[in-house]
Formats: structure tokens, C-alpha cells, sequence
């Protein structure tokens, strides 16, 4: 069933690329069951880290398109996943009096993605949301590329702090939207 899912969002994902982008379709979602599927997508790969949930359980419903955050919540625990993580954590919480952009927000939706892992290098901090930027010799550059577009598409932003062994990949998405 999992390898069916992947498989019909993987082709609603290409098929999005592949034409030119409109708005997001916005709908009223849970954040924590969009969570929940990529713990459980992570979880079922080779090597997979600790898996650690922290969710504020008096969250509002979120307003977002789920196909596209749910690819880019996937995107950044992958990330955490190559970049050795041994711990993965998934942290929820509305923050107060947050700025994104210019605007200032009474409240904002705050996704949280910790790991343990290796941490961005310092040379490719400023430019890591660039694309083909990568921190990997494997690696493509489109993943956070991809990623803070999509936060972009919802109004939100996509920021980050490492040092090795504690690095956070934090969204955040305006709650005062309405679908």
C-alpha cells in the first residue's frame, strides 16, 4: 500500500513539474497525518534513524496544498537520512509574533526536522536553498531547492541552523489563511 502511494504521488509530482505551476491547491489539513506519512515512509527504508515525534497536539487544522508539503517534509527527512542521522525528530508548534518575509504574523504553524547528522557545510549555508547547490557529491541540489519553493507558494519560509550532530530545518506556514 505505502509503495502504491509513493508511486501515484510520485507521478502527481512529475506530471506538476512537468507543467508550468499554478497556485497551490489549498485545503484544510492535519499536519501531524502529513507527518505521520513520512515517518512511516522513512522508517520503512534501509538504515533508517531513530524516529522521534513531538507534535503539539492543540494545532490548528493547517491551510496548504498536501501533495506538495508533504514532498517537501519528505525532502528535508531524506536529507537528514544521508547526512548520517542516527536520531530524526518531527516537532510541531504555533509560534507567536513570527516575521516571514516583511510581514510580521500573530501566529505562524512551525514544522520542526532535527537530526543528529553530519550538518550543512558552513561554505554552502548561505546558498543551500540555490539550486543544484548540494552538500553531497552525490548529490542533485533540487531537494531544498524544491523544498523552499513550495514553503514560498504557501507564503512561508523554509530556515535552518547546523553544527554538526544538531541541525534543524524549520517551516514555517502563516495560520490566518483561509482555503
Amino acid at each position: 500500500e505505502l509503495i502504491i502511494s509513493e508511486s501515484d504521488r510520485l507521478t502527481v509530482l512529475a506530471d506538476s513539474l512537468l507543467r508550468s505551476r499554478g497556485k497551490p491547491r489549498l485545503v484544510r489539513l492535519n499536519v501531524h497525518e502529513l507527518l505521520e506519512r513520512v515517518a512511516s515512509l522513512i522508517a520503512a527504508e534501509d538504515g533508517a534513524p531513530l524516529l522521534r515525534r513531538d507534535y503539539d497536539p492543540s494545532l490548528p487544522p493547517a491551510v496548504g496544498d498536501g501533495d506538495r508539503l508533504y514532498q517537501l517534509m519528505l525532502n528535508l527527512a531524506r536529507n537528514a537520512v544521508e547526512a548520517g542521522a542516527g536520531m530524526l525528530t518531527l516537532r510541531t508548534r504555533v509560534e507567536f509574533g513570527a516575521r516571514l518575509g516583511e510581514r510580521l504574523r500573530r501566529a505562524v504553524l512551525r514544522i520542526d526536522v532535527i537530526d543528529d547528522g553530519r550538518g550543512v557545510p558552513a561554505e554552502i549555508s548561505a546558498s543551500l536553498y540555490q539550486p543544484l547547490v548540494s552538500g553531497r557529491a552525490d548529490g542533485s541540489g533540487l531537494g531544498l531547492a524544491l523544498a523552499s519553493e513550495i514553503a514560498d507558494e504557501h507564503g512561508g519560509e523554509l530556515r535552518h541552523s547546523s553544527r554538526p550532530g544538531a541541525t534543524t530545518f524549520t517551516l514555517l506556514l502563516p495560520l490566518e489563511v483561509s482555503p
